[in-house]
């Protein structure tokens, strides 16, 4: 299939991706990122690669990326690089997920903790503004009582910068 390494790195290893690994990386793509201005430089179509392969457990290589970010309509920043970086800025849900990233993704606190824990879950319901649903998920999920603290306590936070916004 491959003659080379170097063909591994080719935008057109995504044609050779099943139908199956098409659907997850274009969703996850789509999930992700959306086109920016500004280059995103915390991390490569290398590293990026890896943070799907760790969200869903699929395997591509850097060439099947690069060629599914092509395909969602991402532009590189340079291609005669290796490793790819893109015009991307992270999309953002609404709701409590984005309001603890906003303000908790980079604490060293242990709502930092839970927020950072929350971000890698890629099951988490990010698009809820619903208590009930968070903690019913969590309860599933088995967390530890340090992080359902965490969650309250984010929460009880979340819910009055909604109502200071009223």
């Amino acid at each position: 299939m491959y003659k080379n390494y170097e063909d591994l790195d080719h935008p057109c290893c995504y044609e050779n991706l099943k139908d199956n690994e098409k659907e997850a990386l274009d969703k996850w793509i789509k999930a992700k990122f959306e086109v920016a201005e500004k280059a995103y430089n915390k991390r490569s179509s290398y590293g990026l690669k890896h943070d799907f392969q760790r969200d869903t457990g699929i395997y591509v290589y850097n060439g099947a990326f690069k060629g599914a970010m092509l395909n969602a309509g991402f532009k590189p920043v340079d291609e005669t690089q290796l490793n790819w970086n893109f015009y991307i800025k992270e999309r953002i849900p609404d709701g409590f997920y984005s309001f603890c990233i906003k303000h908790y993704k980079h604490n060293n606190s242990i709502l930092g903790d839970f927020v950072r824990d929350m971000d890698k879950d890629s099951k988490f319901p990010k698009e809820s503004k619903d208590k009930e649903e968070i903690e019913d998920y969590l309860y599933i999920r088995n967390v530890c009582k340090e992080a359902m603290k965490a969650f309250k306590r984010a929460w009880n936070y979340y819910d009055k910068s909604i109502k200071e916004k009223k």
